[in-house]
């Protein structure tokens, strides 16, 4: 889960996710635009490595690493959105480096949505980027803003989703070919999840910031008092209220599915995912 400001009528800082009333006081590190690029070659060769020896370890690493790139795409279109909309001060933050390193808190905007990920398999949002919305011209771009992020994880969800059943159709050849297949449907699959997520019309996430421009100022302040503790609840919802999580997997399984998701793969990639568990 991370903490993170949502898009607002006020120069408060703005993200896809989570929201704290003020943003992290300790300076994140310097961005480094060759980070990004480093973590890509990085998947890549774990990708490599499952077609030549495929392993549950190579899986998982393979699917953390996946996501950890696909926040940062995530949060990237929120701050070039922001930055077209007027919001120039995102360059000189680093959130247009592609270093995740930049985008909120450490622990709280990566550690600990990559435990849920790998404890519970829940691509829940993580990441943050903070923007000034009194710079951001109106609220149509400030709702765009918002909207962004989702609709980079719905664009990365298209591209592995065409790409699986096109691969699919061609042929998926050697042990390792499957293992790798079911490896990036498994990464289709939390892509998914995490664009249902982000939509929901609750305080903190990207689909209530979308609405959020368009509510009365006045309200601003107590919706940030209580969105950390909404994220929260929301968690916790999905961990330990019956059936939550299962409808959440049910609908992003859907939504998959009816984007030519190959539903045997995702079964052999979340087992192999879940090595430990074997």
């Amino acid at each position: 889960m991370c903490y993170a400001q949502a898009v607002t009528d006020t120069p408060a800082p703005a993200s896809s996710e989570a929201t704290p009333p003020n943003p992290p006081q300790r300076s994140p590190p310097r961005a480094n635009p060759l980070v990004g690029p480093a973590i890509l070659l990085v998947w890549i060769g774990l990708g490599a490595l499952i077609w030549r020896a495929p392993n549950g370890l190579a899986v998982f690493a393979f699917v953390m690493v996946g996501w950890i790139l696909s926040v940062m795409v995530h949060e990237f279109a929120h701050a070039a959105t922001a930055w077209v909309g007027g919001d120039r001060t995102v360059a000189e933050k680093g959130y247009l480096s592609f270093d995740p390193r930049r985008y909120g808190d450490l622990g709280v905007s990566l550690v600990i949505p990559l435990l849920a990920l790998a404890m519970g398999g829940v691509g829940f949002p993580g990441g943050a980027v903070y923007v000034r919305n009194d710079l951001i011209r109106g609220r149509l771009w400030r709702a765009a803003t918002a909207l962004a992020g989702p609709a980079a994880t719905l664009l990365l969800l298209l591209v592995l989703s065409f790409g699986l059943s096109f691969w699919l159709g061609w042929g998926i050849g050697s042990r390792g070919g499957a293992m790798l297949f079911a490896a990036l449907t498994v990464l289709a699959f939390l892509q998914a999840m995490g664009l249902i997520l982000n939509l929901l019309p609750i305080p903190g996430l990207d689909g209530f910031g979308a609405i959020r421009p368009f509510l009365p100022a006045a309200l601003n302040p107590h919706l940030r008092k209580v969105e950390g503790l909404v994220m929260v609840g929301l968690l916790l919802v999905i961990f330990y209220v019956p059936g939550a999580s299962a409808a959440l997997f049910r609908a992003a399984a859907s939504l998959g599915a009816a984007l030519g998701l190959d539903l045997e793969a995702l079964q052999a990639g979340w087992q192999a995912f879940h090595f430990w568990q074997r």
